[in-house]
């Protein structure tokens, strides 16, 4: 599951059912606000219940070879500006997609600005619901890891550099600064202002350059026929995400075997009349 931008649901999946990965200071820093926000807790009763959660779900556990790790997430729970994020969706305006498509490039790296442009949304609602403060910022602070995934959730091709062949030539166009250290500046989103129509809204925050694809009208761009989420698809016969048709698939074996069983169940109850 990613939880980066729906801290709430994940962290309900750990309280209920147990850690979900192997990064167990995230999910007890997430399990403390969680006692803090949502179960209303105080400190010593979140100590409390956090031990019992890892005596449960850490097996052989110790409290001295964790002391660090549940010190550590505890004093999350001290900090105001420790909040568990949710964003359902960001909206895009259809003034902000006439601009970024006006603009005499290639497909790839206008998903490249549509995703720069939905990642500064992203990180404009945590800064301000965290601080309380106006975020007005048009930089973009990046190390490999940052830049990695801003390729993955482009969704552009992997033989593609985002940063010797796409970064570069946004620059050569003005339309980005490239700085120092992974730094850079998006000077066209001055140009991608949010007036007008709400043309749609990206919920899925792993694959935002497929929304752009979707919208120009690329071939073998859709939506899941059953959940809306848009995916790649290679030819006309698949119309499901892969999570939906997995749970279609196995609703189907679910019916195939009930089926059988209540031909059985019938087959049983003639041979029964049969011999009376």
């Amino acid at each position: 599951m990613n939880y980066k931008y729906n801290e709430l649901e994940y962290v309900e999946s750990v309280y209920n059912k147990g850690f979900q990965s192997k990064y167990i200071f995230t999910e007890l820093r997430l399990l403390v606000l969680y006692f803090r926000d949502v179960l209303d807790m105080k400190p010593k009763e979140r100590e409390y219940n956090l031990h019992e959660f890892c005596k449960k779900y850490i097996p052989y556990f110790k409290r001295e070879n964790y002391y660090k790790t549940i010190n550590k997430a505890l004093k999350t729970g001290l900090s105001k500006q420790q909040k568990l994020i949710t964003i359902s969706k960001i909206d895009i305006y259809k003034s902000e997609l006439d601009y970024i498509n006006s603009l005499g490039i290639n497909q790839e790296y206008k998903k490249v600005m549509f995703t720069f442009l939905v990642q500064l949304k992203l990180n404009k609602i945590i800064y301000e619901y965290k601080y309380n403060k106006i975020y007005d910022t048009l930089y973009f602070y990046g190390g490999k890891i940052k830049y990695n995934n801003i390729k993955n959730i482009s969704n552009i091709p992997k033989i593609m550099s985002l940063n010797d062949e796409v970064i570069n030539k946004l620059s050569d166009l003005k339309l980005v600064t490239i700085l120092h250290r992974g730094k850079i500046i998006l000077d066209y989103i001055e140009n991608c202002i949010p007036e007008g129509e709400i043309i749609f809204e990206v919920t899925d925050y792993n694959n935002i350059g497929l929304y752009l694809d979707y919208y120009n009208g690329i071939k073998g761009i859709i939506k899941c026929s059953n959940c809306d989420k848009i995916i790649r698809v290679k030819n006309n016969k698949h119309k499901y995400c892969e999570v939906c048709a997995k749970e279609m698939k196995l609703s189907q074996t679910k019916n195939i075997a009930k089926e059988g069983m209540r031909n059985l169940r019938e087959e049983r109850r003639v041979k029964k009349i049969e011999t009376c």
